[in-house]
């Protein structure tokens, strides 16, 4: 007999499953035109991944249809982890708006463009920047985006908190942007 945090994680997993089919036939419902400078310039920028060797994506930030912040996949190039297209045009707008202008965007007229289907940890950079509208030339497979839920399952399963002594909390009341809770 299965134990009932394998249930629930198999009916997670479903679910997961059912939302991913659905969603993907939505996509196809709902695709969008892209400007032809804007097609040609997310191709060059997924080119530029190839010198070296990195996975061929480019992406724009696009805000009231003007390109605010491009990237390309650089972890290979620069050996850096969070360096995917996506997080890098987020980047490459703040460093070129300022962080403030950028956030003070109407996020409404904010849209992300890839040219590949952008994975779990930049989907947690749209989410931590606000970006509603993210758009891409290819999606991965649905058993590609099976995988990558199923291990997102797991690591929230799996994740703990080591023992809070409220070191971390000391820090946040340090920064100099820190509100305290409740006020």
């Amino acid at each position: 007999m299965l134990q009932p945090p394998v249930v629930f994680l198999i009916f997670i997993f479903a679910g997961l499953l059912l939302y991913s089919i659905h969603t993907k036939l939505h996509r196809l419902k709902n695709r969008i035109g892209l400007d032809k400078s804007h097609h040609a310039r997310l191709l060059e920028l997924a080119e530029l991944s190839l010198c070296s060797s990195d996975v061929p994506v480019g992406a724009l930030l696009i805000y009231n249809g003007e390109i605010i912040g491009e990237g390309y996949n650089t972890v290979l190039r620069h050996r850096k982890a969070g360096e995917h297209a996506e997080v890098n045009a987020i980047s490459s707008a703040i460093e070129h708006l300022g962080m403030e202008t950028f956030s003070a965007l109407d996020r409404r007229h904010l849209i992300l463009v890839s040219t590949f289907e952008p994975c779990l940890m930049c989907a947690g950079a749209f989410v931590n920047y606000n970006i509603q509208y993210v758009y891409f030339m290819k999606e991965k497979d649905l058993a590609f985006t099976a995988r990558e839920e199923a291990l997102l399952i797991r690591y929230l399963f799996r994740r703990k908190q080591i023992k809070n002594n409220n070191e971390q909390e000391s820090l946040f009341e340090r920064h100099p942007g820190y509100k305290p809770k409740g006020k």
